[in-house]
C-alpha cells in the first residue's frame, strides 16, 4: 500500500459491484477465455459470504449462500473472483496501486466485453488492506502501532490486567466514501474470519499464527453510487486510486516512526 519494501501488508483486495447478473455462471467461461492466458486456474464453489455493517442498532453481521468463481494466475498470487454482483481482484503480492489499477482495468474491461452480460451500471467500488503486524524478537508491539488503536492493560485495577487479545474497531465517512478500520490483537488467526475461506486456503495465502504478541490492521474504504451511474472502466480504476489514497494515510497514522523506519528497510 506504502511502496515500503518490508511493508506488513499481507492482502489487497478492489472490487466493483453493480446489479444483479442472473445466473452470472452461464457468462463466467467467456470470460476466463478473456483473460484465461494470465488467470488459468479455474476453481468454483458455494461460500457462505459473511457481511459486517454499522446502523442505529449497532454491528450487524449477515451470512448468505452466494456462488464464486476464481480465475487464478499460475502461482496462485493473483486472481479474480466473479459473483452474481461483483467483480473482485485480490493478491498476496501487491507492489504498488498502479500496477493492481492496470491488472484490474483488463479485468474489468473483459468481463464488460462478454457477450449478452449486460454490465451497464456501476453501483460501488472499494479497496481492502490486511496487514500483519509483528514485532521483531527483541521489540514489543506498541513499539509499532500507536496507543489509540491497541487495547492496552488496565492500571486501575488492583495488580493490574495483561492484556491478551483485543479489538479496535471504527467506522469513519470519509470524502471519498466510508471507512471501517479494526486492530485485532492476538486474533485465533492471521485473517479477519470473513476472510479464512476455502478459496483463501487452497491458494495457500494463510499465513501461520505467530507465537509473539502481534496485530492484525484491515482497512475497508468503499463508495457507492446513489443513483447509479454509468459502468465505466476509467472511473472505477480512478475511484480506487482516491480509495487507496486514505487508506494509506490512515496506515501512515496507525504505524510509529520505528515502525516505518523498519517498514522502510529491504527485505532480508
Amino acid at each position: 500500500m506504502t511502496n515500503m519494501p518490508n511493508a506488513p501488508l499481507i492482502y489487497s483486495l478492489g472490487l466493483v459491484r453493480f446489479p444483479r447478473v442472473p445466473d452470472v455462471q452461464r457468462f463466467a467461461d467467456a470470460f476466463h477465455e478473456l483473460i484465461r492466458g494470465a488467470y488459468p486456474v479455474h476453481t468454483a464453489m458455494m461460500l457462505p459470504v459473511m457481511s459486517a455493517t454499522f446502523g442505529p442498532d449497532g454491528l450487524r453481521v449477515e451470512t448468505q449462500q452466494t456462488w464464486i468463481v476464481q480465475f487464478a494466475s499460475p502461482d496462485k498470487k493473483w486472481a479474480f473472483l466473479l459473483t452474481e454482483e461483483i467483480l473482485v481482484l485480490h493478491t498476496v503480492a501487491y507492489d504498488n496501486h498502479r500496477d493492481f489499477a492496470e491488472k484490474f482495468k483488463v479485468g474489468l474491461d473483459a468481463l464488460l466485453r462478454v457477450p449478452g452480460i449486460g454490465v451497464q451500471w456501476l453501483e460501488a467500488v472499494g479497496m481492502r488492506y490486511v496487514d500483519l503486524v509483528v514485532p521483531r524478537a527483541d521489540e514489543t508491539l506498541e513499539q509499532y502501532l500507536r496507543p489509540w488503536i491497541l487495547p492496552a492493560a488496565v492500571p486501575e485495577v488492583p495488580g493490574g490486567l495483561s492484556i491478551q487479545e483485543g479489538m479496535y474497531v471504527a467506522t469513519y465517512h470519509t470524502a471519498v466514501g466510508d471507512l471501517r478500520f479494526q486492530a485485532l490483537r492476538n486474533p485465533p488467526t492471521t485473517l479477519p474470519p470473513e476472510l479464512d475461506t476455502p478459496i483463501f486456503q487452497g491458494n495457500g495465502w494463510k499465513l501461520e499464527r505467530p507465537e509473539s504478541d502481534f496485530a492484525v490492521m484491515d482497512v475497508d474504504h468503499g463508495c457507492r453510487f446513489d443513483p447509479l451511474v454509468p459502468m465505466n472502466v476509467e472511473v472505477a480504476c480512478a475511484k480506487m486510486l482516491e480509495l487507496r489514497a486514505v487508506a494509506k494515510e490512515l496506515f501512515l497514522a496507525s504505524g510509529t516512526d520505528h515502525a516505518k523506519k523498519v517498514w522502510n528497510e529491504k527485505r532480508q
